[in-house]
């Protein structure tokens, strides 16, 4: 690590911290304002501006909002960079700003967004992984029965058994059993396509039965009870309909995977309300009547890498959390199934309509 060079013999803890973080902070006093500190980082920014000097005309605008507590922006010289200024007042009245590169930040953060989403996007493929056997299944219902029709038809025009009426009829199933096999497909494509999050207003009772199909020929192999209850009047929410729904099919999985040694009754159910003691928030839950999980493992579920289950990578959990929050959510988890154990599973999402706000 290079050595870093302190413009002040005796630097007080905030100050050697600025210093050490290589962050661009400058120290003033007086009236007019005076540079009495700065670090290396601030130095490299505003090389025209020395400890003892009085602030350059440069950084008048932005001292004068820093007085106010405002932040502000500083164009570097050639006008080609902005820079973000930051203020901060010590205890004994010596005003500091932080100085940093507005086109560095941007970048940084979409670089962090890149990654979250193929974050995302890996999760959405590994879900899918975990789901073949239903997609496999899915599929070969219809494409069975399209093979059985068309050696039916081939069947009967041998024997010159067919009328034309019944031909029709016949190629009507086969065209429904295909179009039936494309939308298997097509949810699947929709599930774990890589694009940006849309954001817009989303029809939670009409997601959460598209959830339930998604997961339908497991919910039918585990006899499981399977349900969505919403209230009549519950409004819309703004989010992204994919990740939204990567979310509860990662925490209806969850349930029937936990359930699936259970006795019968099994029951998963998808919920929707107005957030208690909020108009501005609905309140989604997913709940299952499986074994619960233990205190313990209830305060580290969303620990990185931490799984109850055999195999279990660890890492869905912290991936919904992080969407619910990227959505200005919360999501949280309870030890209380359906009045049998189990667990439920809270998301607490904001409303899409403007008339909800305080």
């Amino acid at each position: 690590m290079r050595a870093l060079r302190l413009h002040a013999p005796d630097l007080d803890p905030a100050e050697a911290a600025f210093a050490a973080l290589d962050l661009a902070v400058g120290a003033f006093e007086g009236a007019p304002p005076r540079l009495v500190w700065r670090t290396d980082a601030f130095a490299r920014l505003m090389p025209g501006a020395s400890p003892g000097d009085i602030a350059p005309p440069a950084l008048d605008a932005a001292l004068a909002a820093a007085e106010r507590g405002e932040t502000g922006s500083l164009p570097l010289e050639g006008g080609e960079a902005v820079l973000e200024v930051r203020p901060g007042r010590s205890a004994d009245g010596r005003l500091y700003l932080k100085l940093s590169d507005a086109a560095e930040r941007q970048e940084a953060e979409a670089r962090r967004l890149a990654d979250r989403e193929r974050l995302l996007l890996t999760s959405r493929v590994m879900s899918v992984g975990e789901m073949a056997t239903m997609i496999a299944h899915e599929l070969n219902q219809p494409i069975g029965s399209i093979a059985n029709i068309v050696r039916g038809l081939k069947a009967r025009l041998s024997r010159d058994a067919l009328t034309v009426a019944d031909g029709v009829e016949a190629l009507d199933k086969a065209a429904d059993q295909a179009l039936y096999a494309s939308g298997v497909i097509q949810r699947m494509r929709s599930f774990v396509e890589q694009r940006q999050p849309q954001v817009e207003p989303l029809d939670l009772p009409r997601l959460a039965r598209a959830t339930l199909d998604l997961l339908d020929w497991e919910i039918a192999r585990d006899r499981v009870s399977a349900q969505t209850v919403f209230d009549d009047d519950l409004p819309p929410v703004l989010g992204d309909a994919v990740m939204i729904q990567q979310v509860l099919v990662n925490l209806a999985r969850n349930g029937l995977d936990a359930m699936r040694s259970e006795p019968q009754p099994r029951r998963l159910a998808i919920a929707g309300r107005r957030l208690e003691g909020s108009t501005r928030m609905v309140e989604l839950t997913v709940a299952d009547t499986g074994p619960g999980v233990s205190e313990e493992a209830a305060g580290r579920m969303f620990s990185p890498f931490f799984s109850t289950k055999p195999g279990g990578m660890g890492v869905g959990l912290g991936i919904c959390r992080s969407i619910i929050e990227l959505h200005r959510g919360r999501l949280w988890h309870t030890r209380e199934g359906q009045g049998s154990g189990g667990s439920v599973f809270h998301i607490a999402l904001p409303t899409a309509r403007q008339e909800d706000e305080p």
